[in-house]
């Protein structure tokens, strides 16, 4: 092997391990994000092989390699995803409850958001699936058809205003776990929003919830007190649901009814509200069915072990 074979030789395999460890951080990261987009994304890797002289040729394989990369990270985020705390999809197909098949169907339509090229022919691409939609969506092979519960009577008598456009959940400092199916209970454990009360196809399309983090470099004006958490909230709502981008606060609309959750349950996947606070939503939503919409946030300082 003569000196610049063993150069590059060198260079191709430093470069490959680059790659794997770039990878791996790569996939760690898009997956723990996963409720930040409603998207999987990966970012792979394939490499020519030496021995192609056609560069068209070494494209084409490299590209191929990259895509069975993109697929494989993807299928590993998918199946990591939590349904609930206690269970992910990976776990269920174990089980027998979600077909593998499916799964690997949906990885496989994934949609290319880049693709580059190195002057050896190596490709590098990134991949994303969308967690939600009717069809070819991670709900999609995920969630399956129910028999419909109504929503629970309030269990006081309350006025509703009829004018709320969404619901968000104010966890504070609680670290979210963010799931697929969250439950939302009062203090007597008492579910008053699940998926047994959403339309199917509401949910493969849109999902049961939106997360968002908020950040807490805010302060009172004039004092050296931080904003509450429901404040950081309310001022944010100004900036965050009237622009025409799409964001996970927006999902409430403009005009949504705030509440303070109590504490977390289920691995702090569900939030727990007081039993007036549960009123107060159940009557609202009898006026204005912003739960039916699902057009409910949770907000914290911390989502899925990121905080903002």
């Amino acid at each position: 092997m003569n000196a610049t074979i063993f150069l590059r030789t060198i260079k191709i395999i430093c470069f490959l391990l680059l790659m794997c460890i770039q990878s791996s951080a790569s996939a760690q990261d898009d997956f723990s994000g996963w409720w930040e987009n409603d998207t999987l994304v990966a970012k792979s890797n394939g490499f020519a092989p030496g021995n192609v002289a056609n560069i068209g040729r070494a494209r084409a394989l490299a590209r191929r390699a990259a895509m069975m990369d993109g697929y494989r990270q993807l299928a590993e985020q998918a199946k990591g995803i939590h349904i609930t705390a206690e269970t992910t999809i990976g776990e269920k197909i174990v089980a027998g409850d979600i077909v593998e098949g499916k799964v690997d169907a949906v990885v496989k339509g994934a949609k290319i958001l880049s693709e580059e090229y190195d002057e050896f022919g190596n490709c590098t691409l990134v991949m994303a699936v969308p967690i939600y939609g009717v069809t070819d969506s991670v709900a999609n092979v995920t969630f399956k058809p129910v028999d419909k519960e109504n929503f629970p009577k309030p269990s006081a008598k309350i006025k509703s205003s009829g004018n709320y456009t969404g619901l968000i959940i104010d966890c504070g400092d609680a670290d979210i776990t963010p799931v697929l199916s969250p439950v939302i209970r009062n203090a007597k454990n008492q579910s008053i929003y699940s998926y047994s009360n959403l339309d199917y196809e509401k949910v493969l399309a849109n999902g049961m919830v939106g997360y968002a983090k908020l950040g807490t470099r805010n302060w009172e004006l004039g004092t050296s007190r931080p904003l509450s958490y429901a404040k950081l909230i309310e001022n944010k709502l100004m900036l965050v649901t009237n622009v025409s981008v799409k964001n996970n606060l927006s999902r409430a609309g403009d005009n949504p009814l705030i509440i303070t959750a109590e504490s977390l349950s289920d691995g702090n996947s569900c939030p727990v509200v007081s039993i007036s606070d549960a009123d107060k939503i159940l009557a609202e939503n009898q006026a204005s069915h912003f739960l039916d919409n699902g057009a409910v946030v949770f907000v914290s300082h911390r989502v899925g072990g990121v905080r903002a």
